[in-house]
C-alpha cells in the first residue's frame, strides 16, 4: 500500500543545499540509509512552471518514500511513503 500526497507533506531535510542526509517529518527524524533515484522536473514553463528535484529513498530505519524540493523556493516535502 501507498500513501501519497499530491501536494506533498512539508519536511526539514538535512544539509539544505545538496542531496539530503536526514529529514524531518511530523516531528520525528529519519536517517537516509541509499538514495535509490534522483530527478529533475521542469514542466509547463509557459503557464504554472513546475520545477522540483525528486530523490526516491530509503531510510536507515526501513521507510521507503519520495521527497521533493521545489527549486525556486527551496522548500521540501514528502509526497509518497510506500508501505
Amino acid at each position: 500500500m501507498t500513501r501519497l500526497w499530491p501536494q506533498g507533506s512539508p519536511i526539514q531535510v538535512i544539509p539544505a543545499g545538496g542531496p539530503p542526509q536526514q529529514f524531518t517529518w511530523q516531528g520525528q527524524t529519519h536517517q537516509v540509509a541509499e538514495i535509490t533515484r534522483h530527478w529533475r522536473v521542469h514542466l509547463d514553463w509557459w503557464q504554472t512552471p513546475v520545477w522540483r528535484d525528486y530523490f526516491k529513498l530509503t531510510t536507515q530505519s526501513g521507510l521507503l518514500v519520495i521527497i521533493y524540493q521545489e527549486l525556486p523556493d527551496g522548500r521540501w516535502y514528502l509526497q509518497r511513503l510506500y508501505d
